[in-house]
């Protein structure tokens, strides 16, 4: 980076800019993602217990939290993928500007100097891609999972981190979010710790409110009320 870098990115100004963007995209989409998640958890209870449960067990079998816990936790990251096929950051993806003027396979061309962009969360939402594809069903890729006869490095087309032509919402090709997989790791030891140590639920009556849509732009509703409690567990002492 300090050899490509333009004369003018050392400039406090830019170097101020880029920390802004750094942090708008690193730790803005993380807690929006987790908001989803937790709304997502307060209307389909019945996950509660069966991502608390793999979370157990893995603590269990590990003999607490190691470095690669978190990839043992195959239902908590397809709840999180499919909190995020729901709630994407942004409706679109794959932002680009054309260099120079390109034809597609189909004979469509895009002139030089084109922004364009995809509609990412349409194709998550194509019943020849996703098979009923207005249920929210936070196994869908832990069973997709369970079921492939692929090798073993063919299953990462399941996990939350993971981009293609399908699924772009860290974007795709060599520009996709390099910090996805962090992301990934960060989220579910949050969402494990919530669900190990917290119930919660939308108050009685309400339900998941609608997502709050600016332009592209997709956030959790920010009058959203989540009622939380400590949950009382029954902790051994060693002799």
């Amino acid at each position: 980076m300090v050899e490509g870098a333009r004369d003018d990115d050392l400039q406090p100004e830019r170097l101020a800019h880029l920390q802004l963007m750094v942090n708008l995209a690193g730790i803005h989409t993380t807690s929006l993602a987790l908001t989803h998640a937790i709304h997502d958890l307060c209307e389909h209870q019945e996950y509660v217990e069966e991502l608390r449960n793999e979370v157990e067990e893995a603590l269990q079998k590990d003999g607490g939290w190691k470095r690669d816990t978190h990839d043992k936790l195959h239902k908590l990251d397809s709840f999180l993928k499919e909190s995020q096929r729901f709630a994407p950051p942004t409706l679109l993806s794959f932002n680009r500007v054309a260099l120079s003027t390109l034809t597609l396979s189909d004979g469509a061309e895009i002139p030089a100097g084109t922004h364009f962009s995809v509609a990412s969360r349409n194709i998550l939402f194509d019943p020849e891609i996703t098979p009923d594809p207005e249920k929210f069903d936070g196994l869908r890729y832990f069973r997709m999972r369970e079921c492939s006869s692929t090798m073993d490095s063919s299953l990462q087309q399941y996990d939350f981190a993971h981009v293609d032509g399908i699924n772009m919402n860290f974007g795709a090709g060599r520009y996709a979010c390099p910090g996805r997989f962090f992301a990934s790791m960060e989220l579910k030891l949050l969402l494990a710790h919530l669900l190990l140590e917290f119930d919660f639920s939308f108050p009685p009556g309400a339900s998941r409110p609608p997502l709050l849509v600016i332009d592209e732009f997709v956030a959790p509703s920010p009058w959203a009320k989540v009622m939380v409690r400590r949950r009382r567990r029954e902790r051994l002492e060693e002799d």
